[in-house]
């Protein structure tokens, strides 16, 4: 009797065991992919560049390999556009149900952060404004730090012994944030330094004729793509013969690089070859400008979410990260939430951006 009774309470025990794990699995057979978001500007003028974040956004998922965790990257378009970033975040978040998020650019990224903070979603952003992140433990940063870029600039435009440069810049919150650290960093080598363009401006002619007369001997082109073209275009038909210099500017508007050939800009430091090649071998073309920033951002979010299962736990382990090997460096998160990176100049040859040692 005392034996059936054992074996009876066994068999409830299974039978309310069986019952509480189907409705309370700790370890689900299926798991739900880490859904990550990546907003970029996929049609557009920075198509080109959004495309190729795309598909190292994608080479960084697959160069992972496999875990216990899936991962699953969900892109949306913006244009480069602050009100259509934030549009995509809505739906990524309420109907896709994201994890984390990345974008490109200071407009989109400083749009969304807020709300990424508000929501505890992890956000990765990829622009030159570091104000970004600060203040925000949801929120973080990958880019080469204005005041590094300016500091380079300047030291390599006296190196040239450039005297009265004109800037040209677009309002846009990264370059508003370069435009600040290079005044701070040498005010008095600037001419016409006080006015920003609407990023849909493409006539600087009047600008330009002031630069002129007032005897610039160089310009610093800040812009967008599209804007620089156009203004690379009225200097050479007014033939003002001086170096055309920037900071960013240049790599992101090929349609002008046959006419900079022999110019100067400061940019960032040329990936790891490795990621150069990988990215040649699958997509048969060369990464673009932001391209390798993309890569390391994946990756660092796939290795802290592979360590926590909460967004509170992902964004702490993000926030502690040191020398993380990644193909645009070594890295490692500062107390803003920022990863700095190198800055270098680069003189256009042939066609083609080389670093000047």
């Amino acid at each position: 009797m005392k034996k059936i009774i054992i074996g009876i309470v066994a068999i409830i025990l299974i039978i309310v065991g069986i019952s509480y794990f189907s409705k309370n699995p700790s370890q689900p057979i299926s798991k739900e992919p880490i859904k990550i978001g990546v907003i970029l500007p996929l049609s557009g003028d920075a198509a080109f560049l959004g495309e190729a974040a795309k598909n190292s956004a994608i080479l960084a998922k697959e160069s992972f390999g496999k875990t216990e965790k899936t991962y699953e990257l969900i892109f949306e378009d913006d244009q480069a556009d602050s009100k259509k970033t934030v549009s995509a975040f809505r739906k990524l978040v309420d109907v896709d149900k994201i994890r984390a998020v990345g974008t490109g650019f200071a407009g989109p990224g400083n749009a969304i952060a807020p709300l990424a903070q508000k929501e505890k979603i992890v956000h990765f952003s990829i622009a030159s404004d570091l104000s970004i992140a600060k203040d925000k433990p949801f929120v973080f940063n990958h880019w080469i730090k204005p005041e590094n870029e300016a500091s380079v600039y300047i030291k390599e435009a006296k190196k040239q012994g450039l005297k009265k440069i004109a800037m040209i810049a677009s309002n846009q919150q990264g370059i508003i944030a370069v435009r600040d650290a290079l005044l701070k960093e040498d005010p008095a080598i600037f001419i016409l330094k006080d006015e920003l363009f609407n990023p849909l401006e493409k006539d600087f002619r009047t600008t330009i004729i002031k630069a002129k007369n007032e005897g610039a001997d160089a310009f610093v082109l800040m812009l967008l793509p599209g804007q620089l073209t156009s203004a690379v275009k009225q200097i050479k038909e007014m033939k003002i013969n001086v170096p055309l210099t920037s900071v960013e500017s240049f790599e992101y508007d090929p349609e002008a690089l046959p006419l900079l050939e022999g110019e100067w800009s400061v940019t960032s430091a040329d990936p790891a070859e490795s990621f150069t090649a990988s990215y040649k071998e699958k997509y048969n073309g060369l990464p673009q400008p932001g391209s390798a920033y993309v890569y390391d951002v994946i990756r660092i979010l796939m290795t802290a979410f592979e360590k926590e299962e909460t967004n509170e736990g992902v964004a702490k382990t993000i926030s502690e990260l040191k020398d993380f090997s990644g193909v645009t460096g070594t890295l490692s998160v500062d107390s803003d939430g920022n990863i700095n990176s190198k800055a270098v100049v680069k003189k256009i040859i042939n066609g083609k951006f080389v670093e000047v040692k």
